[in-house]
């Protein structure tokens, strides 16, 4: 017989993940700063209203894969981790794909190692979308500042943009970054 193992960590996954982790996404999301120009079956269109550059996004996390299914390498098999990012923003003109992984932490726990994974994942978009150029980004709470020193020098050193979700400019600066990226 097998006893349950309980976890009881500060921070611990599962329910307490959904606690801080949704409500950050929300306070986070960029969908109160666009406006939707159509929508499709599994996408819609938008406009920043800062800029008149279209961005498609998917019409939920689910609907990503689905969305890029005609332009996906169908030879690479889906990784995990890789299915439903918190948020996409796909440029099709100069065939762009922002993927926004967001992370929130207030307390100890696991996840400097889930900030730690970048590389495979833009690696793994970049064979299942070949023909796009994958911007990685992440969003994180201000905890990442003083805890995750290392893993933040890392992504620094890997060019992968870092925006802070608590930082009162967050959405202004991550969608000035997409309008003006140049690849």
């Amino acid at each position: 017989m097998t006893e349950a193992i309980i976890n009881k960590g500060t921070g611990a996954g599962g329910a307490n993940t959904n606690a801080n982790g949704l409500p950050y996404e929300v306070i986070t999301d960029l969908s109160d700063r666009y406006t939707i120009i159509n929508v499709n079956t599994n996408t819609k269109n938008i406009r920043f209203n800062i800029s008149d550059k279209i961005f498609v996004t998917p019409l939920t996390k689910k609907k990503f894969l689905k969305m890029m299914s005609n332009e996906r390498n169908t030879d690479i098999s889906d990784a995990h981790g890789c299915k439903e990012p918190d948020e996409v923003y796909i440029d099709r003109i100069h065939k762009v794909i922002f993927i926004i992984e967001k992370k929130f932490q207030n307390n100890g726990g696991s996840v400097c190692e889930k900030i730690q994974t970048p590389h495979f994942k833009k690696w793994h978009y970049e064979r299942m979308f070949p023909t796009y150029n994958m911007v990685y980004i992440y969003c994180l709470s201000d905890w990442f500042k003083e805890n995750c020193k290392t893993e933040l020098e890392y992504l620094e050193y890997l060019n992968i943009p870092v925006f802070w979700g608590n930082d009162i400019n967050y959405k202004n600066n991550i969608i000035n970054f997409m309008i003006n990226y140049n690849s």
